[in-house]
């Protein structure tokens, strides 16, 4: 929407000539001011909400939950080095005097840094669909999406209480203290919330059963895409984390307390609900850019935008490439346990077997680089930087330039990036055409502490009929799927 609006629009009419007309000019004004004055509270209350917990209800859980140690590196420890050297480095161009005469504070560039590490590969997950790449690949990509914004959306919110306040702290080290502390409460209270809000509401369904109602079934069961953003948000913990671990729960539990019909609707609803919410970011956007000849040129900030922009690429490739290093050390430390293992006798038969499963699943997990260098490139800015941008903290009176500048590189990364995403998957030589269901095929899901309680204690308690589904439940799918084809 953004693209065409930005290529369309120019050959509508002469700006400045509508804008300086005696007649009309006033009112275009005041047309273009209110498109492009979404309020922050619009955006993190109505669009994001969906967009995230549509991306958590549509986790495939076994890939996702394969990789999920690579994952978490990448979204938490990587986001966490790449704010911090995005940050520095900007500040040490500020203080060289290379930024022109936009000086923004310490405390700013470590928010923007949260804002813009935020990542949005829509595109190139797209392609990825299409040429059907690497599944460990795809999800490593998705996987570190999903819980960046969570990650980001949180230290956003922590730096964001420091900026104006830095003489409230004893120091940097007490500030650092602060975010910590700040960040680990309300990432895990978060978390907690997400995954009983699922739960409560599997519960719910279970015992009230709606499914002679189908439409009474599908109104209730969309409300779990806010209810549990604005309960965080009343109690001072994140709403975005919420709402991303409510949608996991829910489709993993409630979603099994639906009807089949009802299941398929709100499968499609929430897919199409985020859909419009993130057109809608993105046409804010477009028209932003089409109110650029409304707008002064030295607005944008041109010497600090194109510096962020280099600044960009660097602080993902400081989270990316460490990260993949460690966790290639982890899996290599596996294998060399199995060489040990090796040279046991007979009597240490049942050791090696449950190792020798262990070092099968990790043989395959190692990442190489040239899919590390995939990882990087995937590093697109998107719907939630860009809300973010617009609830930037205005206590130096820099809001409107980081906006700007968050606008620009959002662009960028989108069409530049987006836009060599396929030739550099060409280039890389990575594995496409692979078959979803045969790599999964392959991997045996080990039974773990959790997948114990969740089938043996969680599931049966707050999903209806679960030893008798757990039989029925595919030929009742298959039953419904002939039926829903004729």
């Amino acid at each position: 929407a953004s693209a065409i609006i930005w290529l369309v629009a120019p050959h509508l009419y002469d700006a400045d000539l509508v804008v300086n007309d005696p007649k009309y000019g006033s009112d275009i004004r005041d047309i273009a001011n209110g498109l492009l004055s979404f309020s922050p509270t619009f955006f993190f209350g109505i669009l994001i909400p969906p967009i995230i917990f549509n991306s958590g209800y549509h986790i495939n859980k076994p890939l996702f939950f394969r990789h999920i140690k690579p994952i978490l590196l990448y979204s938490t420890a990587g986001a966490f080095i790449n704010i911090i050297v995005m940050a520095v480095l900007l500040n040490a161009l500020v203080k060289a005097d290379l930024t022109g005469e936009f000086k923004p504070h310490f405390s700013e560039l470590l928010v923007f840094g949260s804002l813009i590490a935020s990542t949005d590969p829509v595109a190139i997950l797209a392609v990825f669909q299409k040429k059907r790449v690497d599944p460990q690949l795809f999800y490593l990509v998705f996987g570190e999406s999903v819980l960046n914004d969570g990650v980001c959306l949180v230290l956003f919110d922590a730096f964001s209480m420091i900026v104006g306040g830095e003489g409230n702290f004893n120091g940097p080290v007490d500030a650092a203290w602060s975010i910590l502390a700040d960040f680990l409460i309300s990432f895990t209270g978060s978390m907690c919330l997400g995954v009983a809000s699922g739960l409560g509401v599997a519960l719910l369904l279970k015992f009230v059963d709606m499914r002679q109602c189908r439409l009474l079934e599908t109104s209730f069961y969309v409300l779990v895409m806010y209810l549990p953003f604005f309960a965080a948000e009343t109690i001072k913990l994140s709403g975005i984390v919420t709402i991303l671990f409510t949608g996991i729960s829910a489709q993993h539990y409630a979603a099994r307390n639906l009807s089949m019909g009802a299941q398929d609707d709100t499968d499609v609803f929430f897919r199409i609900i985020s859909h419009i919410a993130e057109v809608a970011i993105f046409l804010e956007l477009g028209l932003t850019v089409f109110g650029l000849g409304l707008t002064s040129f030295e607005d944008f900030c041109i010497e600090f935008f194109l510096w962020s922009l280099l600044v960009c690429l660097v602080g993902r490739a400081c989270s990316i490439y460490p990260m993949t290093f460690l966790f290639n050390l982890s899996c290599n430390h596996t294998k060399g346990n199995q060489n040990m293992m090796d040279e046991l006798d007979a009597e240490g038969s049942l050791a090696y077997t449950t190792l020798n499963d262990q070092t099968a699943e990790s043989s395959d997990m190692s990442i190489s680089y040239n899919k590390a260098h995939m990882l990087w490139f995937s590093g697109l800015r998107g719907a939630v930087s860009y809300a973010c941008a617009k609830n930037f903290p205005d206590d130096y009176g820099n809001h409107f330039y980081f906006v700007n500048i968050t606008m620009l590189i959002v662009l960028v990364t989108v069409f530049v990036m987006g836009g060599l995403n396929e030739p550099f998957l060409n280039f890389l030589r990575i594995e496409t055409g692979v078959d979803e269901k045969e790599y999964m095929g392959k991997y045996k899901e080990p039974d773990n502490l959790f997948r114990i309680l969740d089938r043996g204690y969680i599931r049966p308690r707050v999903i209806r009929d679960y030893k008798k589904r757990k039989s029925t439940y595919n030929t009742e799918q298959i039953k419904h799927r002939i039926s829903e084809s004729a």
